[in-house]
């Protein structure tokens, strides 16, 4: 083999390397982003996805993931029910009212500010949508 080849060789295999290097850093980038998302299930996984469609490619979030793209695709183009609708709706209301309130407001207190403007919802329900999207409110010191 003559010395020019093994240069060519040589420099293959760096630009292969340099090409592993950068998907696992786009790979370590996704996850340390999801972390949050991988406790929460799966749909908000795949509301992750969604979210970053336009920065990553979705095949490599989810071989980072571990999610099956055709499970991620069939989600995405099934439409919302009525149940569904309501949940986000309930969040974006809980979330306003959260950060209206400069986060002291619990589930309690923000359960009486949605009964105030018309929704049914109970103190555990919103505890519980609370939790899901990592809301916490501030315990006042004494």
């Amino acid at each position: 083999m003559k010395k020019a080849d093994k240069i060519i060789l040589k420099e293959r295999k760096i630009l292969e390397l340099e090409k592993k290097i950068k998907k696992s850093d786009l790979k370590f980038e996704i996850l340390k982003s999801a972390g949050i998302c991988l406790h929460q299930g799966k749909s908000k996984v795949f509301d992750f996805i969604l979210n970053n469609e336009k920065t990553y490619s979705i095949r490599l979030m989810s071989e980072a993931l571990g999610i099956n793209r055709r499970e991620y695709h069939a989600w995405k183009n099934v439409p919302l029910n009525e149940t569904q609708k309501r949940k986000i709706l309930m969040q974006k209301e809980i979330t306003s009212i959260f950060f209206t309130f400069e986060r002291r407001y619990g589930s309690d207190r923000i359960a009486t500010e949605l009964q105030k403007s018309g929704y049914q919802l109970s103190a555990v329900t919103v505890r519980k949508y609370m939790s899901e999207m990592g809301l916490t409110s501030m315990v006042k010191k004494n």
